[in-house]
Order: C-alpha cells, then sequence, then structure tokens
C-alpha cells in the first residue's frame, strides 16, 4: 500500500503492515465498545405505568429515548461470553443493560418487567 507520506515506525511495530494490524485493531474495539455502551441506560424515568429510558446516542453528545409501559420489558436467557448476563434485558424487543444498582429499590425494576401468568 502507498503511502503519500513517511512513517516513522519507532519501536511499535517493525513494518507498515504492522501498523495497519493495530489501527485495525483499535478500531475494531472502538465500535465493539461503542455497541455495548448504547445498551446501557443512563436513566430511567417513571411516571405512573409509564416508562422512559434515556441511552447514550449514536452520534456523540446526543441522547436516545424508548418510551415503554410497566410489563414491557423481558429478561434476556443467559448465554455468550459477557460478564454482566444477568443485567441482559428487552425493551420492546431492543436489548439493553440494565443494572439492578442503578434503581433506588429491586422492586423498582421487577415493577417493570412481565411477569408470567
Amino acid at each position: 500500500m502507498a503511502v503519500p507520506f513517511d512513517i516513522e515506525y519507532g519501536t511499535l511495530t517493525a513494518n507498515e503492515n504492522d501498523l495497519m494490524v493495530f489501527l485495525g485493531f483499535f478500531l475494531f474495539a472502538n465500535v465493539v465498545i461503542r455497541l455495548m455502551v448504547n445498551r446501557y441506560t443512563l436513566r430511567v424515568y417513571r411516571n405512573n405505568e409509564k416508562y422512559i429510558a434515556v441511552f447514550e446516542g449514536y452520534l456523540p453528545f446526543t441522547r436516545r429515548h424508548i418510551q415503554f409501559k410497566g410489563g414491557e420489558v423481558s429478561a434476556v436467557p443467559e448465554g455468550g461470553i459477557l460478564p454482566w448476563q444477568d443485567a441482559r434485558y428487552k425493551i420492546n424487543d431492543k436489548p439493553v443493560l440494565l443494572l439492578d444498582g442503578n434503581f433506588r429499590t429491586p422492586s423498582e425494576l421487577n415493577a417493570m418487567m412481565k411477569h408470567e401468568r
């Protein structure tokens, strides 16, 4: 690959191919981290039986909102390699991460859940 300028490789890489591998992995890792951050709820607001979940937006310094009613949150079956398997839920078929510690009491998370009858 022709580069229009000289790159000083220094001690990090032995050649240009190593540098491209490092840059590729860095970009891949950032995309994966960004996808995880977009699933994490920043806040959940409640007004009677209506809820609004606030998430980090897809663009920097933006926010996303999901409106839902009590009982529209369902737990995702555990599986995969993520360390927070018990925090995975779906709100209106959208995957989210809801950590128990972010609520005042555990009953608030339980009130949002679908109840099997």
